[in-house]
C-alpha cells in the first residue's frame, strides 16, 4: 500500500509536469501569434531585386525592384531547389518571391513560411 507521503509527492510531480506542459504551450502559442504579419527589407543589391512566382530564378520573373526599394516581406523559406533562403513578398497578388541575397544579411530571418 502507498503511504501518503509517497502519494502525495506523486502528486506534486504530476502537478507540476502538468503546470509546465501548460507554460510552454502558453509561450510557444504566444510567439506564433506575436509575430509580426510582416518585415520590411530594403533592397540594397544596385542592379535591384527581381521579383519571381516562385522561390527559384528558373521560375517566371515578374519585374525588378530597384536599388534602396523597401519591401514588406512577410515570411521566409529554405524549402527550395537549391536550398537558397528565399522571402515571399507580403499581400503580393500574384504571389511573389525574392531571393534573400539582394538585402542586408538578417539576425534573425522572418517567420517560416512551410513551418514543420
Amino acid at each position: 500500500m502507498a503511504t501518503p507521503q509517497s502519494v502525495l509527492r506523486k502528486t506534486a510531480v504530476l502537478g507540476a509536469a502538468l503546470a509546465l506542459a501548460g507554460i510552454t504551450a502558453t509561450a510557444q502559442a504566444q510567439d506564433a501569434s506575436a509575430a509580426p504579419a510582416y518585415v520590411n527589407l530594403t533592397v540594397l543589391d544596385v542592379h535591384g531585386a527581381p521579383l519571381y512566382a516562385k522561390p527559384t530564378s528558373s521560375s517566371t520573373r515578374f519585374r525588378t525592384e530597384p536599388f534602396k526599394t523597401t519591401l514588406r516581406i512577410q515570411c521566409s523559406t529554405t524549402k527550395t531547389p537549391s536550398g537558397a533562403l528565399w522571402f515571399r513578398l507580403y499581400d503580393s497578388q500574384p504571389q511573389a518571391w525574392v531571393w534573400s541575397g539582394h538585402f542586408e544579411s538578417l539576425v534573425h530571418n522572418p517567420k517560416e513560411c512551410f513551418p514543420g
